[in-house]
């Protein structure tokens, strides 16, 4: 079974895409005043079907089928 840093490290690969979008809104959210900071998130909403294609399915995938056989083979042992 997967410990929870390589969840969480197979999470950051997955999500990394779009790590430097948050990144930057958050840069912008120090340096903006609220009202244009309020039109990023918006564009950055707007923007959140282009964002899922961005991610790393291929490091989802992996991970999804990783666990399912982990659990699957242990189910199994255990009913023998």
């Amino acid at each position: 079974m997967k410990t929870d840093k390589e969840l969480s490290d197979m999470a950051k690969v997955w999500l990394a895409p779009i790590d430097s979008v948050l990144a930057d809104l958050m840069d912008k959210s120090e340096r903006m005043t609220i009202g244009a900071f309020v039109i990023e998130v918006e564009k950055t909403i707007e923007r959140i079907p282009q964002l899922y294609g961005m991610l790393d399915k291929q490091a989802f995938q992996t991970l999804l089928e990783e666990t399912l056989s982990e659990s699957a083979t242990k189910a199994i042992e255990k009913n023998l």
